[in-house]
Formats: structure tokens, sequence, C-alpha cells
């Protein structure tokens, strides 16, 4: 098995290595493509209210805690997964701003969406063989749960298609080897 190192990249606890799971069906986001979202995001990230989906092990939203955001919630469906986003929660002292659901991602953006829950940034790191990217843009409009002028940015493999049958704007993309980030706009 294999050790992934993931690293903090900016803002408060920067350099701080997190907790990542064993083994090689892990695909955590590069540094560059983190670099790549915070760079188009800017420094200023105070106040901002987050959705991180399919968060893994929560690598992305506790970069965007790091840098100041009020709070983040974490969707993910697997346990081993929930308990890593914890501990590495824990291990930065990040728990008391960020709540863990565990459940299907469609379906809490369904309940969010009938709770009337909105979001400054939601973020997205499907698993590549799901070609989920539509699916959650779709939804995401669907639901009403992203702020005005807020943004929605996916991970997805270059090639998921997007049938723009929603009303947010592609805004940016950027490919790096297979991966592909789309950047979307309220």
């Amino acid at each position: 098995m294999v050790d992934i190192v993931i690293r903090v990249l900016g803002g408060a606890i920067r350099g701080r290595k997190l907790r990542g799971p064993k083994g090689l069906q892990f695909r955590p986001t590069t540094g560059r493509v983190k670099e790549f979202i915070f760079s188009f995001l800017g420094n200023e990230m105070e106040g901002v209210r987050i959705l991180d989906l399919f968060a893994g092990s929560g690598a992305l939203g506790i970069e965007a805690l790091s840098r100041g955001a009020e709070e983040v919630v974490f969707v993910e469906k697997s346990l081993p997964n929930i308990n890593l986003i914890q501990t590495n929660l824990t291990l930065c002292q990040f728990s008391d701003q960020a709540r863990v659901v565990r459940g299907d991602v469609f379906r809490e953006i369904k309940r969010f969406g009938q709770q009337g829950k909105k979001f400054d940034l939601i973020l997205a790191d499907p698993p590549f063989r799901e070609n989920e990217r539509d699916r959650i843009v779709s939804s995401v409009d669907a639901n009403q749960i992203l702020n005005a002028d807020g943004f929605l940015i996916i991970e997805h493999i270059s090639g998921d298609p997007d049938f723009e049958k929603h009303q947010l704007e592609l805004m940016k993309q950027r490919q790096f080897g297979h991966c592909m980030i789309s950047i979307y706009h309220s």
C-alpha cells in the first residue's frame, strides 16, 4: 500500500500535512490544480460558505478553511473517508468551522435546496469513472443552492460532457493532463 501525502498550500496552516487513505484507488487533487483553483478565487475567503462534494480526505475544503473561509460542509458517502475528514479537521483545528455529512451527493444537494441553504462556493471532485459533470451542474442549478455571484468548480476527466441544460455560465476551463477544471458562475 502507498501512503498519499497531502499538504495545505496556503493560509494559516500552510505546509501542514493531511492524512490520506492508503491505496492506489485514491486520487487527491494535485498541488498544481489546487494552486489554479485558489489563484482564480483570490486570497479573500473571509465569510465564504463552501460546500465540498465528493469530499474524499477533505483537502479542498480544508485548504479553503486555511485561507479564511467561514464554514465548509463536506459531503461524502464513504465511512472511511468520513473518518479521514474528521481526523484531518481535528488535526488542523477546524472542527468548529466544518460539518461533515454522510450521504449521496445528489440527495444532499436536493435536501439543501429544500431547506433553502445556499453556498458561495461549491467544490466537486467526483470519481473520474463516473462522468458526473453534467449531473452535478444540473443538480446544483435545479436546486438553487449556489448564491448569486457564486462559483461551482468541478474537477473532472477531460471529455466529461456538459449538455448545458442549466442556467450556470461556464466561465473558465483548464486542463491538467487527463484532469479538467471547469468553473461555473451563477
